[in-house]
């Protein structure tokens, strides 16, 4: 039988547990605020560069030795990398994304680098077979050594496509894919938007949708090749992986607002639980009262 003390415990338990997951979601919403323009702010830009890197990447393969094409040493492998989390409370955007990531990497991918503990989970629970390497993620910020770690393991492949979340609002965050060593994700075209026309001139050539566009490389093309390669490669995957950063906080301001939406509804019925019982106890009592004034014939 429920008693009084075990109902004014759940409601304390339901206001203690409000507390914490609003304090949560004020830091969550403190660490937006501080990240949201800045990432904003870059990220057209980033995605015009990788548009750039990958249209230099097709021109100079047509001036240039294939086998001098890279700058650096590469293994000749595609690398998938799937951002995820090391904690929950993040709602469904991780899940999300793996799904996308789960859609592609069996046909393309020979090796695969997880960040982050739930994504590592999604990869065993899905038994995903790939040559597979690990790193958490960093809950509170993101510094330059991570940057630097995962840049430095990423240069070894010829493609590295990172699939993420990608920030579209509060209250919307996409699964998305970005390749980020100058070539096409997976259905997409080689500069990531539509070709220009054969009327732009020589510059820009449409072909079986594909760009073929001629610059002119100075001092050469080969160090043209090694700045991308190594600093606007880095540039890119800094940009993505704050990118998923602000995604996958707004996601979790989401997911805390519903649970305290939810926790709301829950003190509600618990405190309606305990006024019934304060009512049906105060009942009893003048019930008792009545019961004994009949017996002494009062």
């Amino acid at each position: 039988m429920i008693t009084k003390k075990a109902i004014e415990f759940e409601i304390s338990s339901l206001t203690n547990i409000k507390g914490m997951v609003e304090a949560y979601e004020e830091i969550a919403a403190m660490r937006i605020r501080r990240n949201r323009n800045q990432v904003l702010r870059s990220r057209d830009f980033a995605e015009e560069i990788n548009n750039l890197f990958q249209q230099v990447k097709v021109s100079a393969s047509n001036i240039i030795d294939p086998k001098k094409r890279s700058y650096l040493a590469k293994n000749g492998k595609t690398l998938f990398v799937f951002l995820s989390t090391n904690t929950g409370l993040y709602g469904d955007i991780v899940r999300r994304t793996f799904g996308l990531f789960a859609k592609y990497v069996g046909q393309y991918a020979d090796n695969i680098l997880i960040i982050g503990k739930s994504g590592l989970k999604l990869a065993q629970e899905h038994s995903i077979v790939k040559p597979l390497t690990y790193l958490d993620f960093p809950e509170n910020s993101i510094d330059s050594s991570f940057l630097d770690r995962v840049s430095s393991y990423l240069l070894q492949f010829e493609r590295v496509i990172v699939f993420y979340a990608k920030f579209e609002g509060i209250m919307k965050q996409e699964e998305a894919m970005i390749d980020i060593s100058g070539n096409p994700a997976p259905g997409q075209s080689p500069s990531g938007a539509a070709p220009p026309s054969t009327a732009s001139g020589p510059e820009g050539l449409r072909h079986e949708g594909k760009i073929k566009i001629k610059y002119f490389f100075e001092p050469e093309v080969q160090k043209i090749l090694a700045f991308f390669e190594k600093e606007i490669f880095a540039s890119i995957l800094e940009q993505t992986i704050r990118e998923f950063e602000l995604a996958k906080l707004s996601s979790r301001v989401v997911g805390l607002n519903n649970a305290i939406d939810h926790i709301d509804e829950e003190l509600k019925k618990t405190i309606f639980k305990r006024n019934t019982f304060l009512h049906a106890e105060s009942n009893r009592k003048q019930l008792q009262t009545f019961s004994s004034m009949s017996l002494w014939d009062i």
